[in-house]
């Protein structure tokens, strides 16, 4: 295999640049989820439901730090057979159907566009501006397997498997760059919601 002495202006204008839009895409996608996120409105006997479960899960983990009379008292409250909060407030789980609910069609239709549709229009850009570029070597052998993965637009057999080309390296940002979404964004921050039905 070929060994490549990489142009250093490539870090510069190939590089660095695919990094930077693909993290500031990423957060004017969290934001635009942000203002087209409907408000949903919690019902009062849910709330309550939560947050009993919560005390009951605290008392559950922090029992041991109560005298004994205390947890039983607390435990009575939940599981007493005549009187227990979770023995006499029975209710009936009710699964809604999202395609019965416009509103949650709506919300997924607008989840779709605001994850999928930036990532086509960029990858495209992408692939357009920056196509036949190879960016940067992965730090460890990789198998020839791996190679039409990671060079997507650059077709040399002779090329080694470890180098990695401009369109592969977007997709490598897009699925890289969580973890740096989660530090800057906050744990539940809209760059990549995906909702199970």
């Amino acid at each position: 295999m070929a060994e490549l002495l990489l142009d250093p202006q490539i870090r510069g204008w190939v590089f660095l640049p695919i990094v930077v839009i693909t993290f500031l895409v990423g957060i004017v996608r969290h934001y635009i989820s942000l203002l087209l996120a409907s408000q949903k409105k919690a019902e009062l006997q849910q709330v309550q439901d939560s947050q009993v479960m919560i005390r009951a899960r605290a008392l559950r983990e922090n029992g041991k730090y109560l005298t004994r009379q205390s947890f039983q008292m607390r435990r009575y409250f939940f599981n007493n057979e005549e009187t227990g909060y979770f023995k006499t407030q029975k209710r009936v789980a009710v699964a809604q159907n999202p395609m019965t609910d416009p509103s949650m069609m709506t919300d997924m239709l607008k989840g779709n566009l605001t994850n999928v549709f930036p990532m086509i229009l960029i990858g495209g850009w992408i692939n357009w501006m920056f196509s036949g570029f190879v960016t940067t070597k992965v730090p460890f052998p990789l198998t020839l397997r791996f190679k039409p993965m990671l060079q997507r637009g650059v077709e040399l057999l002779s090329l080694d498997a470890a180098w990695v080309s401009s369109a592969s390296w977007y997709f490598l940002n897009v699925f890289g760059l969580r973890s740096i979404y989660t530090l800057v964004l906050g744990e539940n921050n809209g760059t990549f919601r995906t909702k199970c039905l």
